[in-house]
């Protein structure tokens, strides 16, 4: 299933594809997750990776065993109802070095019952699905 994903991901990215599609490509993922600009820079797997939330700075970690691949976001208030705007900082493995962008405007898109939250920021198309944990 995963790798069907990673193929019409691709094929998007290939052809371009409008932030309104890439936030749409946001909601269907259901797997915590950082993407940008359309591609996923971090893919959770829960059998080698871990997360973490601390609820005095409302931080989210997550990353793999490795430190290879990671992402933090630490939010103005802890994400909990759809259509909730926050601020927040973001941090992320990049291709070459690690991106952080500080103080973006986030949206939450959407709230599973399983705890799941789907952040979208408009500006830099960077799409979080985080899972609220205590």
């Amino acid at each position: 299933m995963k790798k069907v994903l990673y193929i019409i991901l691709s094929a998007l990215l290939l052809y371009g594809c409008e932030p309104e599609n890439e936030v749409n490509i946001i909601l269907e993922r259901s797997e915590v997750s950082l993407t940008w600009k359309g591609g996923i820079q971090v893919d959770f797997d829960q059998k080698s990776g871990q997360l973490a939330y601390n609820d005095k700075t409302n931080e989210y970690r997550v990353y793999d065993d490795k430190l290879a691949s990671w992402f933090t976001l630490r939010c103005s208030e802890k994400p909990t109802t759809e259509g909730q705007k926050l601020s927040a900082d973001v941090s992320w493995t990049g291709d070459k070095s690690p991106m952080t962008y500080e103080g973006l405007s986030f949206t939450v898109k959407k709230v599973s019952d399983k705890d799941l939250v789907w952040l979208w920021n408009t500006e830099n198309r960077i799409g979080i699905i985080i899972k609220n944990i205590q």
